[in-house]
């Protein structure tokens, strides 16, 4: 039996010894990261690895071809010009929705409209006596002269608003 334990606390020994070495490197590179590593070759030629950016004196590291660098500026290009078209769409989408908001907007607004305007004509043309409010509140009943003048009135407003 002491085999079998010693064997089983080998084993155990050597996860917590690989668990503990994952951590250990994740940490440092998670640090890496973090910091921001700089590569970059001084006036010697000499290739330096650094958290800190290069000084004025310092080559800039080349690595890639000039063909590297066109295509590079094509990619971003194409990028704008997507971010462009997006940012187009996007706007030609507002103005179609605030232009459909307005329109419906305009579509109630008529309906309303005729709504009052048929009840009016249909209060005029249905009651024997009518009377508006002046602004004192009192009721004033209307004239025949008046009566015919706000019924005409009525109908036109019916013609307009309920097309």
């Amino acid at each position: 039996m002491a085999i079998n334990t010693s064997r089983t606390r080998t084993k155990a020994f050597r996860i917590a010894a690989g668990r503990l070495f994952l951590c250990c490197t994740l940490a440092v590179a998670v640090s890496a990261q973090a910091s921001g590593l700089y590569k970059w070759t001084d006036s010697s030629g000499k290739v330096h690895y650094s958290d800190q950016p290069p000084t004025v004196e310092a080559q800039p590291l080349r690595t890639g071809s000039p063909g590297q660098a066109d295509s590079a500026r094509e990619a971003a290009q194409a990028l704008d010009a997507r971010d462009q078209a997006y940012q187009k769409r996007l706007k030609d989408a507002e103005e179609a929705r605030a232009k459909a908001d307005k329109e419906a907007a305009e579509i109630r607004r008529k309906r309303d409209n005729c709504d009052k305007a048929r009840k009016n004509l249909d209060v005029l043309q249905n009651r024997p006596r009518v009377y508006t409010t002046d602004a004192a509140g009192q009721r004033t009943y209307m004239n025949d002269a008046a009566r015919a003048q706000a019924l005409a009135n009525s109908q036109k407003a019916v013609a307009e608003n309920c097309n």
